[in-house]
């Protein structure tokens, strides 16, 4: 395969690691797409009870995900390592219709129809295909916006004012003491009901930083969007690694 003998730029590895969080991660209906920003291979500390008012908001925001039928999102991911004192950062666009997604990202688009999957790498014009596999999950929620009532403590970290909104970050922890991650800081928009950040700290000391620039729910996606249609990429070359 050509580019996989290419040097892997830092934009490359941003796109790897969304394409294997989304793949482990069953990111296929409206309900999980912001698996994509609360999850990321997340030793848990703990909180004496769940935050009531905490408890009232993200229900809240859940509800007003649920009715989506469809939604794109800008973001731009952020990966900061501790131990290596570096920083970098990467900027996409995520589309989901039911069990479909669309990811564009660092110069790759990642394609799923709940069936296939594909992975079109711009540079070098070539496209993998996958089977998708829903069944491999390295982390199974059956709903993204409920989870922190199954698996995390909760709280009201800060509250503030920022241009007429009411912005709350929330702190989770999970009640997994073996989980690779140790804390999450959610960030929502009180006032549009609707998430703007994750932050997720792991235990190996690196951050990832998930920030949602623009959400446009309920667009009208045609299904054909979510397939890769090869007459489109003139001379794409077609790797075909379903069994």
């Amino acid at each position: 395969m050509k580019w996989m003998n290419n040097s892997i730029n830092v934009g490359k590895l941003f796109a790897t690691k969304l394409i294997q969080l989304i793949l482990k991660t069953h990111i296929c209906t409206v309900k999980k797409i912001f698996i994509l920003l609360l999850s990321f291979v997340l030793t848990a500390s703990t909180f004496a009870q769940v935050d009531k008012k905490a408890d009232k908001l993200l229900n809240t925001i859940s509800a007003r995900y649920k009715k989506f039928k469809t939604i794109k999102a800008d973001f731009v991911y952020a990966i900061e390592s501790k131990a290596d004192n570096t920083q970098e950062k990467q900027k996409g666009t995520i589309f989901v219709k039911g069990n479909k997604f669309r990811l564009e990202i660092a110069g790759q688009i990642i394609i799923c129809d709940n069936q296939t999957v594909w992975t079109y790498n711009k540079e070098v014009n070539e496209v993998q295909i996958n089977h998708y596999n829903p069944k491999q999950n390295a982390i199974k929620l059956d709903d993204i916006f409920t989870m922190y009532g199954k698996g995390f403590f909760y709280k009201i970290a800060d509250e503030k004012k920022e241009a007429g909104k009411d912005i709350i970050t929330l702190e989770l922890t999970p009640k997994d003491k073996k989980k690779n991650y140790f804390k999450i800081k959610l960030t929502v928009d009180k006032t549009n009901q609707s998430i703007v950040k994750s932050i997720v700290y792991d235990k190996s000391g690196t951050i990832h930083t998930y920030t949602i620039t623009n959400q446009f729910p309920n667009l009208k996606l045609e299904d054909h969007f979510f397939t890769f249609d090869a007459k489109k990429y003139p001379k794409v070359e077609v790797i075909d690694l379903r069994n």
